[in-house]
């Protein structure tokens, strides 16, 4: 059976908000990883995982336009997220983080 190489959408989404503690935004999503909709994508994560992340409502710089900013709210979140993305990773026979990264990633939530 052949393995692709190439991590799903969701993997990448679970992968960036572990990786940003600050969260990411729709808008950084559509344009830096070439998503449709970073937002769609997000709710499939938590549909997937029965989680739900913390949602700040943002503005374009020009004001003219408005997008949410997405982010873990918790370790318990956290955890649930990296054990999907690492399996995922796995499941391609990639490591999507080291073992010191995710304690760091986990220790930003206490």
């Amino acid at each position: 059976m052949k393995r692709n190489k190439q991590p799903e959408r969701k993997e990448r989404v679970a992968k960036l908000l572990l990786a940003h503690p600050k969260g990411i935004s729709e808008r950084e999503l559509v344009f830096s990883e070439n998503m449709t909709s970073g937002r769609n994508e997000v709710n499939k994560l938590e549909r997937l995982l029965d989680v739900e992340f913390n949602r700040t409502w943002e503005k374009t710089a020009d004001g003219m336009g408005q997008y949410y900013r997405y982010s873990i709210p918790n370790r318990e979140t956290a955890e649930i997220l990296a054990d999907y993305a690492t399996a995922k990773a796995k499941e391609r026979g990639a490591v999507i983080f080291n073992e010191s990264q995710l304690l760091h990633i986990l220790g930003q939530f206490a």
